[in-house]
Order: structure tokens, then C-alpha cells, then sequence
């Protein structure tokens, strides 16, 4: 049986954090690598299949994002916790360091997935 993880690259979890209120920790994210981005992902599969996200983060945004946004935090500063904000700001007032196009976040994700498919299926 397989495991549930996440492939999201560095800007994106950035691009999250910083809409759910966490700027300072969005500027430290854009500079994850792809392993970490890669751990994040593994731990964030982990916290939405066992359900840990929704009891951690209750009333939080729906889907997966609690899960990315809980796991990038605990990597990020020790421990999980919800964001500052449980709705998104609107993408537009994103800082311009991180607007980027829908085609360069899946460019980005490209290295995150080659770490998941080493990390998964033993390929180099």
C-alpha cells in the first residue's frame, strides 16, 4: 500500500504562507531546496491522511493546504501550527517576488518531484 504525500514546490508553499498571513516565514521558504520541499510534502501527506491537520488546525482552509501550511511551519520553526489567518489574501497583493505564472510554479515543481520519485519508487 502506498503513502499520501504532497509535491508542492518551495514558491508555492511561499506563495501560501504569505496569503494565510505568514510573511516572514513566506521570505524563508522560497528558499527551501527540493528535499525540504520534499519533507514538508511527506509530512504534510501524513498530517491530512491521519487526520492531524483538521484536529490541529480546526476551522482552517479545506483540502490539503492546512497540511502543507502546518508541515511547512513545523519545518520552518519546530512545531506545527495554524497560520495567522484562516482565508487566503487576495493573490494580486502578492509581493512581486512572488508572483510567478502558473507555468513557472509547475516548472519549479519539476526538481520537488524528481526527490519524490527517488524517494518512492529508489530511482537516482
Amino acid at each position: 500500500m502506498g503513502r499520501f504525500v504532497i509535491t508542492i514546490p518551495p514558491v508555492s508553499i511561499a506563495r501560501e504562507l504569505w496569503r494565510f498571513g505568514e510573511p516572514e516565514l513566506a521570505i524563508r521558504a522560497v528558499d527551501l531546496t527540493p528535499v525540504e520541499a520534499a519533507d514538508i510534502g511527506e509530512r504534510a501527506g501524513a498530517l491530512h491522511e491521519s487526520g492531524d491537520a483538521t484536529r490541529l488546525w480546526p476551522g482552517g482552509p479545506s483540502g490539503v493546504m492546512p497540511a502543507v501550511l502546518l508541515a511547512a511551519i513545523e519545518h520552518l520553526e519546530g512545531r506545527p501550527r495554524p497560520c495567522g489567518r484562516t482565508r487566503r489574501l487576495p493573490e494580486k497583493n502578492l509581493p512581486a517576488s512572488l508572483q510567478v505564472s502558473e507555468a513557472e510554479r509547475w516548472s519549479a515543481s519539476e526538481s520537488v518531484a524528481r526527490e519524490m520519485d527517488r524517494r518512492l519508487h529508489g530511482s537516482p
